[in-house]
């Protein structure tokens, strides 16, 4: 289960996200973390032949897109040819990352309306290419569990040491699942204080229900009092500044959603929000202190 630290909340993504574009200060502890998740993914992927893995999460805003494009380029520092393929069609993130058009690209390939050569963003950086979401589609669940999707993966995995698939939240629509079929290597991102672990639980039950296998977990959004840095068993961690604070999120948390469309995780922020000012305030009440007998009268 390894585990990573980005700014989660929905938020204009960009090039800024990206470790290599950070302060030295800033990115040191963010590289060392991505070369042990690195490491951990070398030993777990050594031992099968299948070298395309999904990046999802049970909930929405959990750190899933920054994480797969800064596992790719951790991949890609190190020598390996890597491509990331944006698999979220509804709420598309790899292009706003790495700064592309996405005119183009995995959605109009499943179409049928383009090839892979035609929309590849080659070298986006040294030893990795990039292949956006493409244009919106109405049925995206039903084109990643297609055979076109299953004959561009038998044709791209060769060209790469990995794939790296950024998908949609399995716990939230069924575009993952679908998507798990023809790529049943999954890794789950959840981030602390924010994902609740029956829905973590379940989306994973999802993911071995479809022939899925989790092979760990990233936990993203590690507080800043949070200071041990090191590891568990497959466990990775590491703090940085990118994250808005617990506060931030209880007075603006109603503001911020996935941003699906078709009803998905509407009021979900806000439920949430509503629930941490909720424990707040009876943190507030079990600690003050108790009103004397008499009032104030007699007090010295």
């Amino acid at each position: 289960m390894p585990i990573i630290r980005n700014r989660t909340i929905d938020r204009n993504l960009s090039s800024a996200d990206l470790f290599c574009n950070m302060s030295a200060s800033k990115a040191f502890r963010i590289i060392e973390t991505y070369k042990n998740i690195r490491t951990a993914l070398l030993f777990t992927l050594s031992s099968g032949e299948d070298n395309a893995f999904v990046v999802t999460s049970a909930e929405p805003n959990s750190g899933k897109s920054v994480t797969s494009a800064n596992l790719g380029l951790s991949f890609a520092q190190n020598g390996l040819k890597i491509l990331i393929i944006d698999c979220d069609m509804r709420n598309p993130s790899q292009h706003k990352i790495f700064e592309k058009d996405n005119t183009a690209g995995l959605s109009d390939i499943l179409g049928g309306m383009k090839t892979f050569t035609d929309v590849v963003k080659r070298d986006v950086k040294e030893n990795l290419d990039l292949l956006t979401a493409g244009s919106l589609s109405p049925n995206p669940s039903e084109l990643l569990g297609s055979e076109r999707m299953r004959a561009l993966l038998e044709e791209v995995k060769p060209q790469y040491e990995f794939v790296i698939m950024d998908s949609p939240p399995a716990g939230f629509v069924s575009d993952t699942l679908s998507l798990l079929l023809n790529a049943p290597q999954a890794i789950m991102i959840a981030r602390q204080n924010h994902a609740v672990y029956n829905e973590v639980a379940k989306a994973v039950e999802l993911i071995k229900g479809v022939g899925g296998h989790v092979l760990g977990a990233i936990l993203t959004d590690v507080r800043e009092q949070n200071k041990s840095y090191g590891y568990t068993y497959h466990a990775y961690r590491y703090r940085g500044d990118r994250y808005r604070s617990s506060k931030y999120r209880r007075r603006y948390g109603s503001q911020y959603g996935y941003g699906y469309g078709y009803g998905y995780g509407y009021g979900y922020a806000k439920k949430r929000a509503d629930a941490e000012q909720k424990t707040e305030d009876e943190k507030k009440a079990e600690t003050a202190e108790p009103v004397k007998n008499g009032g104030g009268k007699g007090r010295k």
